[in-house]
């Protein structure tokens, strides 16, 4: 081979090592991708598993959730925690219904506050009647009638509630109260294998107790 040859076949090869050699260096100086973000937690994880704890702040409602501030109504949502009831507390008034967020974002208020429920049973009060229903759901035999085909007999017991008050957005906690049960029979129960149920906490109470918290204004 020439000498001219040689000198040309000696700097393609050097080329070559200096390209995959250039793009070997790159590669290991690259930055690593950034780790991928936890995904929140479901909301049904925002409540301490019992009063006095700490609520988590990375479940969806810190996605969701406004800023608990400005004049009331301020949204809220109702958590119970472990609470054997039909947790029927009754209709709010307009405004303190919040959006969770699903398909009809913007027809209600982004919610702003989580009330976490926490029951406290005593005693057998009274038995209830309830009678079944093609959606599987149980309807409160109304008194006075005679007991129907398939009706079931369930425990009511006395029972009050702690309720904890949380910013949705920070898990921030803003106070406590205690509401009592509901002396009447749920409206509607769940259709399972249950002895007994709580009492449900009395709406009226309830509604009263949140008041403050949902309708005063927020600096």
């Amino acid at each position: 081979m020439r000498r001219s040859d040689r000198i040309a076949w000696w700097t393609f090869g050097i080329g070559i090592v200096a390209v995959f050699g250039g793009v070997g260096v790159a590669g290991m100086l690259a930055d690593p991708p950034p780790p991928e973000p936890p995904s929140p937690h479901t909301m049904d994880m925002f409540c301490p598993t019992e009063p006095g704890g700490r609520a988590r702040a990375d479940t969806y409602f810190k996605e969701i959730a406004g800023p608990y501030r400005g004049k009331g109504p301020h949204a809220v949502r109702l958590l119970f925690v472990n609470a054997n009831t039909g947790e029927d507390t009754g209709e709010f008034p307009s405004g303190w219904t919040a959006d969770d967020g699903g398909s009809d974002a913007g027809a209600k208020p982004r919610v702003q506050l989580v009330a976490c429920g926490y029951q406290e049973t005593a005693q057998e009060t009274r038995v209830c009647e309830y009678v079944p229903e093609s959606v599987a759901r149980l309807d409160w035999q109304l008194p006075g009638r005679t007991g129907a085909r398939g009706t079931t007999k369930i425990s009511l017991l006395k029972a009050s509630y702690v309720f904890e008050i949380y910013e949705a957005r920070t898990a921030r906690p803003l106070g406590r109260f205690t509401v009592p049960g509901d002396a009447a029979c749920p409206g509607s129960v769940g259709l399972d294998d249950r002895a007994s149920i709580g009492q449900e906490p009395h709406a009226a109470k309830l509604r009263k107790a949140l008041r403050p918290y949902v309708e005063r204004a927020v600096g």
